[in-house]
């Protein structure tokens, strides 16, 4: 079976999350988790979903169990969908889509007969079961039965089972004796019980006056035991009259108390906490109301006390517009005297550029030395020209040499080269190889093809029968039609339940009558059971002893006789009198046994008619099953399976063929290749990729020839252009510099330089002139600023002098101070005012909640009238006064009702009247003096029955001892007992050697089944998940024939290692190869359950992990693989190492 989908509702942490799965072969699905979101809750899922939720389970911690569900949708072997939802239950748990209640056999034949435990051990894995499976290896030095066994399903260590099997049967019966063994311990009993036995003689003695003794001692036992017994029931009625006699008492004086208060009312249980909690609540209510309204009055008259300045208040916005620009009147105050101190120097610096520059005049008129801007950027572009045009006249004749020898030098490289060839058939040639690809690796890739039809058809055929496994035979199988295989098929299944419903009805009815049988065993076990035909037969052999005794002659051996039949039928009376309840069970059990018997033969009947049915259905299926060459023993769900795998192989061998004629062609088609390339390069035939690197080897020294041909020849073009470029910069450059010196001189002239000047002399004048442009402009930024700044101070000082008028504020001698001060005084009056405010919404508020609470007050006053109302008052002390005398009248009937219910618990079933005529019948002070006398009678009838006792006992203990009949017994049962004992203790060593045997022997077949076919396929799947680390695996003996696993490494090449040599991680790879080819193998005979592996691949690294992605991608054809992870790393390496589509990754929040 595959899953489609898997849903959580309110199951472990999950309140409703559904899981997507793909369930197509090749596909890895991968299921990203961090840790504590729930990730291995799946695991458990998955088993509660198939075989159900658990009466005890702790996924109720967060949702509790009502709501649990499991739901998932999927394939069936067969291909068609299903779909099905587990809920948390006791019966019903399998619902439908419509959550109708669906048929519990539906999922034995989706799960193919696979349980919990199945799931546990053979398709559930986890890092902790991988690294047990590593360690196992480890500890079994690689013994190749244990390796098989463990992976099949986590068996422990198969030795450890036999090693105890042993030890059991030791424990039991050594082969050396040991007197402390129960064996040697039964077979000393043994012998003394038979030596018992041998001593034992019977010996005759007078019987007749140790029978009037022992008949004395009887009656006066039973005459002291019915004494005792008569003396115990008047005990027993005093002793209850007493116990009696306080809750009877209490009992009538609840009774008079609620005959005298027949007006007590009955009232409810809560009304009393209800009436004072009503008085006290209105009273609060009022006192809180009353509070809330003083304070009410008294934030009223507090806020009327204050009354802050309106015209500071309306001219609130100037004052603080007036304080905030303080501080900047303040800083422009103190700046003023930097801001002159700073136009000073940089006067002093103006002028000192104008000596510089050799001119006389002041600073207030530097701005008429400055040349215009566009003359100044001028002169500098030519002084940044004159350089480079000055080094390119310099530096012509130099370069123009160099480009004349590079000429000369192309010349001499392009005449020493060799003649060109004409490689363009063999180009063409070799290109119509490569056209088609690689010729070795597609050799390797049809190889390769081949070898992976050869492996499929190989697995495929390994499922198949050993009757099918050849393709020509599996193809000719005369395989009958569809329909008459599902008839028989359903036949035998039919049958074959018939059998099993009448096998279980004859073990039902074969249990029932050994049970009844056990039972009358049991009965029986206590002595024989004289019937009435027993007591019969005594009572006439004595009437017949009797008369002999009676005829003339009798002697003492007539007396004794008949002295004997007498006593023994007297015994046989006294125990049927004394048994008459096992005599009855016996009659009762007896007929149960017959009606019972009577069921096992008719069951034994029916199950004999169908297995007779089965057979007939067995031998019909065999018949159809013989040309298929198939055991008859095959179950119709195997044959289709075999079918099925059939299909499968004949697709797998349809393939192998097509792979094997594919590549035949491509060889003969590369064989023609080669012969034409052999002739093309002149050399003898070999393998086509030898011929092909020739080949490529011949083309690339022609186009490396061509290529230096090119490249000569274009390099003594290139020189050649180089040189008339390089001729024509010469006369360019001689050109330019001509024209600079024109333009420098207007230049010069314009300047006011002198027309001699050097160019590095105009360079500083140029730079003292561009210094002075900047001077004079921030000269004239700077006198800008200090004029703004005297009118900003004269518009502070109006603003300030205009507000302290209309406050009446005297006229300020400093500004800033006095702005300070006014809003100093506007902080005042706002914090009146804001006090004032929140005074009067107090007393709002006080206003509200003293209505609120007059409010509450008359509700609470409603409340006290319903309860003093409900009491039947007309005030609350009334209703006080009712509600006591209810609670009085509960109480009595509480105390009636418990005297009552004493007095039936400890009444001993008799009725009342009866109990009080009792009472009445024991006055209280006679009630000591009778119990007394009542024991003191009852322990007199004890020490006569005990005396009486011993008397019976002692007359039994002598005749015992004039009879040596029951030593002998004792030591028979003695011996009897010692045989059972060795038997059993025989029985039990001999199974546990059988055991060990039987186990020695499965094991052989086990290393038996690990043949050549096994090993490559477990070194198949190992050597994918190493990555080729381990290409193969083998079994070798040891000198005790036992064969262990050996890997065979990739490098060195064919070196052999053990499997205690192996990493950890790689013993965790090789037990996973393992368990891959159990479930391979348990998927060949049965259907096959969801491989789910929560984080195995943690241990791996980032190769390994790639690899064991590819292995489990190709194991997804035989078992969905489902993957639980919490490294996301992984999910780049899976999609990194499968092709495209194969990786089915999903996330859990």
């Amino acid at each position: 079976m595959r899953l489609t989908r898997l849903g959580l509702r309110h199951y472990g942490p999950f309140t409703d999350v559904t899981l997507d799965l793909d369930a197509r072969p090749g596909r890895v699905n991968l299921v990203l988790a961090p840790n504590g979101t729930g990730k291995s809750v799946l695991r458990g899922a998955l088993g509660d979903l198939l075989f159900g939720i658990g009466g005890q389970t702790p996924m109720g911690f967060r949702h509790g169990y009502a709501s649990m569900q499991i739901s998932a949708e999927g394939l069936s072997p067969d291909g068609s969908r299903f779909a099905f939802t587990r809920r948390k239950g006791r019966t019903g748990t399998l619902l439908g889509a419509d959550d109708a209640p669906l048929d519990p056999t539906l999922l034995p034949g989706l799960l193919g007969g696979a349980d919990r435990a199945l799931l546990e051990r053979l398709f559930a894995l986890d890092t902790s079961l991988l690294r047990q499976g590593g360690a196992g290896l480890l500890a079994s030095g690689g013994d190749l039965a244990e390796a098989l066994l463990q992976a099949a399903g986590g068996l422990r260590q198969a030795q450890t089972l036999g090693q105890e099997l042993a030890g059991a049967r030791d424990r039991l019966a050594p082969l050396r004796k040991s007197a402390q063994r129960p064996f040697y311990e039964a077979l000393d009993q043994l012998k003394s019980s038979q030596t018992a036995l041998r001593q034992s003689l019977l010996r005759p003695a007078q019987w007749r006056e140790r029978e009037r003794h022992l008949a004395e001692a009887t009656e006066r036992l039973e005459a002291a035991r019915a004494a005792a017994a008569g003396a115990a029931a008047a005990q027993r009625r005093l002793e209850r009259a007493r116990r009696l006699a306080p809750a009877l008492r209490r009992l009538d004086m609840a009774e008079a108390w609620l005959a005298a208060h027949p007006e007590a009312p009955l009232l409810p249980a809560g009304l009393g906490a209800r009436l004072h909690a009503a008085r006290e609540q209105s009273a609060q209510a009022a006192r809180s109301a009353g509070e809330a309204e003083r304070q009410h009055q008294h934030l009223r008259a507090e806020a009327a006390a204050l009354a802050p300045g309106s015209a500071w208040l309306e001219r609130a916005a100037r004052i603080a517009a007036l304080r905030e620009a303080a501080g900047a009147a303040e800083s422009n105050r103190a700046r003023r005297p930097a801001l002159l101190a700073e136009q000073g120097e940089l006067d002093r610096r103006i002028e000192e550029a104008l000596r510089g520059l050799g001119l006389g005049m002041s600073a207030a008129r530097a701005a008429e030395a400055l040349p215009a801007p566009a003359l100044l950027e001028k002169a500098w572009r030519l002084l940044r020209e004159y350089a480079p045009l000055a080094d390119a006249e310099a530096g012509a004749p130099r370069e123009l040499e160099r480009h004349r020898l590079r000429l000369r030098e192309a010349e001499a490289a392009l005449a020493a080269l060799p003649p060109p060839r004409d490689a363009m058939a063999l180009e063409a040639l070799a290109g119509a190889i490569r056209a088609e690809g690689d010729p070795a690796a597609l050799l390797a890739r049809d190889h390769r093809a081949v070898a992976e039809a050869e492996a499929a058809w190989a697995t495929r055929a390994a499922r198949l029968p050993p009757a099918w496994r050849e393709a020509t035979a599996l193809r000719a199988l005369p395989v009958p039609p569809a329909d008459t295989l599902f008839r028989l098929g359903a036949g035998l299944a039919e049958a074959e339940a018939a059998l099993r419903d009448a096998a279980a009805a004859e073990a039902r009815a074969g249990s029932a009558l050994a049970e009844s049988q056990a039972r009358r065993a049991a009965l029986e076990a206590h002595g024989a059971l004289p019937d009435a035909a027993a007591l019969a037969a005594i009572r006439h052999r004595r009437q017949e002893s009797w008369l002999r005794l009676r005829r003339p002659g009798a002697g003492e051996a007539e007396a004794m006789a008949f002295a004997a039949l007498v006593a023994e039928a007297d015994r046989v009376a006294d125990q049927r009198f004394a048994e008459a309840s096992r005599l009855r069970d016996a009659e009762l059990l007896a007929a149960a046994l017959r009606r019972q018997e009577a069921e096992h033969s008719l069951a034994a009947q029916q199950r004999d008619t169908a297995r007779a049915d089965a057979e007939a259905a067995r031998r019909a299926w065999g018949a159809a099953l013989r040309p298929l060459g198939l055991d008859p023993a095959t179950a119709p769900d195997a044959l289709r399976l075999a079918l099925d795998a059939r299909d499968m192989a004949l697709d797998a061998a349809e393939v192998l063929d097509r792979q094997r004629a594919a590549a035949m062609e491509r060889e003969e088609r590369q064989q023609a290749w080669a012969s034409r390339l052999a002739a093309a390069l002149g050399e003898n035939i070999a393998p086509l990729p030898v011929l092909l690197d020739r080949a490529e080897a011949a083309l690339r020294a022609s186009r490396a020839a061509d290529t230096d041909r090119a490249l000569h020849g274009g390099s003594l073009a290139e020189s050649r252009r180089a040189l008339a470029e390089a001729e024509q910069a010469a006369a360019a450059w001689r050109q330019k510099l001509l024209a600079w010196r024109s333009e420098w001189q207007a230049v010069l002239a314009a300047l006011g330089r002198p027309a001699d000047e050097a160019p590095q002399d105009s360079a500083a004048a140029l730079e003292l002139l561009g210094r002075l442009g900047p001077l004079v402009q921030q000269a004239r930024t700077m006198e800008a600023q200090r004029r703004a700044l005297d009118a900003e101070q004269a518009e502070f000082a109006a603003g300030c002098r205009a507000l302290c008028a209309e406050l009446g504020e005297p006229d300020p001698a400093d500004p800033v101070a006095a702005a300070r001060k006014l809003g100093e005084r506007l902080q005042a009056e706002q914090a009146l005012q804001s006090r004032r405010e929140a005074l009067l919404q107090e007393a709002d508020k006080a206003a509200r909640s003293a209505a609120a609470l007059r409010r509450e007050a008359d509700a609470q006053a409603g409340l006290l009238r319903d309860a003093v109302a409900e009491a039947g008052a007309i005030d609350a002390e009334t209703a006080l006064h009712r509600l006591a005398l209810s609670a009085e009248r509960a109480a009595r009937q509480e105390a009636r009702d418990a005297a009552l219910a004493e007095i039936g618990e400890g009444g001993d079933g008799l009725p009342l009247p009866a109990l009080r005529e009792e009472q009445a019948a024991h006055p209280p002070e006679a009630m000591e003096p009778a119990l007394a006398k009542a024991r003191q009678a009852g322990e007199a009838a004890q020490r006569a029955a005990e005396e009486a006792a011993r008397d019976r006992a002692r007359a039994e203990a002598e005749m015992q001892s004039l009879s040596r009949d029951g030593t002998a017994r004792e030591a028979a049962a003695d011996e009897q007992a010692a045989l059972a004992r060795l038997g059993h203790l025989l029985e039990e060593a001999v199974l546990l050697q059988a055991s060990r045997s039987m186990l020695n022997n499965a094991m052989a077949k086990v290393q038996e089944a690990g043949d050549d076919a096994l090993l490559r396929r477990i070194g198949a799947i190992f050597a994918g998940l190493t990555d080729g680390a381990y290409p193969s695996l083998l079994a070798r003996e040891d000198e005790k024939g036992v064969a262990h696993l050996l890997v065979r490494r990739a490098e060195p090449e064919g070196e052999e290692a053990g499997v205690e040599a192996l990493s950890e991680g790689t013993r965790d790879q090789l037990f996973l190869a393992l368990r891959m080819v159990a479930i391979e193998d348990h998927a060949a005979a049965a259907t096959p359950l969801p491989f789910l592996g929560d984080d195995i691949l943690q241990s791996f690294d980032d190769r390994r992990a790639a690899a064991a992605f590819r292995a489990l991608c190709r194991f997804s054809d035989t078992a969905q693989v489902i993957l639980l992870t919490h490294h996301r790393h992984l999910a780049e390496v899976a999609r990194a190492a499968l092709p495209a589509g194969a990786l089915h990754l999903r996330e859990l929040a």
